[in-house]
């Protein structure tokens, strides 16, 4: 692979001394960074062979990292939006008795094109909303999806919530099949994923194991009182003791979602799912408790801005304080959420700020930090990715600033942060090879994906019986939906 020199960029490196360099350069070899540096240092015929492309008008970034998200919402959108109180079961039905694996390709495509045009270089997927790892055909159509566009993806897969056994719907040669599978054939499974997808696509692709929440024998899916979440149950333990076990044959990381009383609960394990090698989403409604076990096992933190954050938040700052590692994610996409990074660290910084009553909290350069170097920490990949230094992975971004929203650019990353989106990504490179120029994604037909997903999305709507969800409720148009039927379940 010949040398490239990227030049008459503004570089915002993210390196320890979060270096930002006017009309400066990067020089990359072999799918690596050789060094960062103003332009003037650069002299193109002392380098040989190099493919010298000008980046005048635009900053140069690391790629953005997404550190949570769930495969199959982008075949959703808006779906279940106006009675979200029954969202996780439409999805559940979908997701897990009406899915094929062609479904899980087109999905992995549409995902993985919309997070490249968004300069989302890597992303956690997990599989659907509730988990599902009965078949390890979905792990691997969905990840060949981001194979053939060319970003990287973290497959996040495990055991879904008890009871047990749990029953779903495969289709094979043709035909459906239902299959119920105890906990113990649920984690052999999972493992079989996993051996399956990661390391694959040239190292583009990895897995970590990802029980759903990290105590299942609580509230799923926001804050368990204190006097509720007292002890682990017996599967809690036996749950945990398994995921440790398959991160270490397998050598990988650990993922889940988290919620007030829940890091307390799985602190009595000696097995807990905390530790530097685990990253945990959400941790709203969390205690000070809490946060200190988190601080004190060096778990990473992610989380995402949601409007249940105005009620129950994830103590963001005061994490920060502690010296525990955040990120932000997308949590994307249904059913209302884009995969657009900039827009949700900057939610995520005017919610804290408002629950503090102080805007000085999470600062742009702050906001930044959380959805490059930071999310990398939390993955476990800050030595080769999240910043732009030299020895590191070429994955990098330009954000084009001749924009009437981004113009004058008196502050780089104060305008980026302030007023840019995903949408202002002009061009995607991965380990030295591009994958997007000028916003077109020179790996995949773009109208093709949308086509063959559209077309996979309205068969599983067909086949799960919810084409109700697809017309506006009647009141729709008015200041409060209150009229629901006949949408609900």
């Amino acid at each position: 692979m010949a040398r490239m020199l990227l030049t008459h960029g503004t570089v915002v490196t993210m390196d320890a001394e979060r270096r930002i360099i006017p009309d400066g350069a990067v020089l990359i070899e072999a799918g690596r960074i050789v060094r960062a540096d103003r332009a003037s240092a650069f002299d193109p015929n002392a380098l040989g062979d190099v493919k010298v492309v000008d980046c005048s008008g635009k900053l140069i970034l690391p790629g953005f990292i997404d550190a949570h998200a769930h495969a199959g919402h982008t075949m959703n959108r808006a779906l279940g939006w106006d009675t979200r109180s029954f969202w996780m079961a439409y999805m559940e039905k979908i997701y897990h008795h009406h899915t094929t694996p062609g479904y899980w390709y087109a999905e992995g495509r549409l995902a993985a094109l919309e997070r490249l045009k968004a300069g989302i270089t890597l992303g956690v997927s997990v599989l659907t909303n509730a988990q599902r790892a009965d078949d390890p055909r979905i792990a691997v159509e969905n990840s060949r999806g981001y194979g053939a566009v060319g970003n990287r993806q973290i497959v996040a897969v495990g055991p879904s919530n008890p009871p047990y056994p749990r029953g779903f719907h495969q289709y094979r040669e043709g035909r459906w099949e239902s299959v119920s599978l105890t906990f113990d054939e649920i984690m052999t499974k999972t493992e079989e994923a996993i051996e399956l997808v990661n390391g694959t696509f040239d190292g583009r692709i990895q897995a970590f194991i990802a029980p759903f929440v990290l105590v299942g024998s609580v509230e799923p899916s926001g804050p368990t009182p204190a006097d509720r979440a007292v002890k682990l149950t017996d599967l809690d333990r036996k749950m945990m003791r398994a995921v440790r076990e398959i991160a270490s044959r397998q050598k990988t990381r650990i993922h889940t979602e988290a919620f007030g009383g829940m890091i307390r609960l799985a602190k009595q394990s000696d097995d807990a799912l905390l530790g530097p090698d685990v990253h945990l989403q959400h941790c709203k409604g969390i205690s000070f408790d809490e946060a200190l076990i988190l601080a004190e096992t060096g778990t990473h933190v992610t989380t995402t801005p949601a409007w249940g954050q105005y009620v129950t938040r994830c103590p963001v700052p005061e994490l920060l304080g502690l010296g525990v590692n955040v990120a932000a994610t997308t949590d994307g996409v249904a059913p209302g959420i884009p995969y657009d990074l900039i827009q949700a660290v900057r939610n995520l910084a005017m919610i804290q700020q408002g629950a503090l009553n102080d805007f000085y909290y999470l600062p742009p350069g702050k906001m930044l930090s959380m959805i490059t170097i930071d999310a990398a920490r939390a993955v476990g990949r800050e030595h080769d990715l999240g910043s732009i230094e030299p020895g590191k992975l070429a994955d990098l971004i330009t954000v084009d600033m001749r924009q009437p929203h981004l113009a004058p650019t008196h502050l780089p990353v104060h305008t980026l942060m302030l007023y840019g989106n995903a949408a202002d990504v002009a061009d995607v490179m991965v380990e030295g090879r591009w994958v997007m120029r000028g916003r077109q994604v020179l790996t995949v037909d773009e109208a093709e994906v949308l086509r063959d997903a559209a077309e996979e999305s309205s068969a599983a709507i067909r086949r799960a019986g919810l084409e109700k969800l697809l017309k506006p409720s009647d009141t729709f148009w008015d200041y409060r939906n209150h009229v629901f039927e006949p949408r609900l379940p």
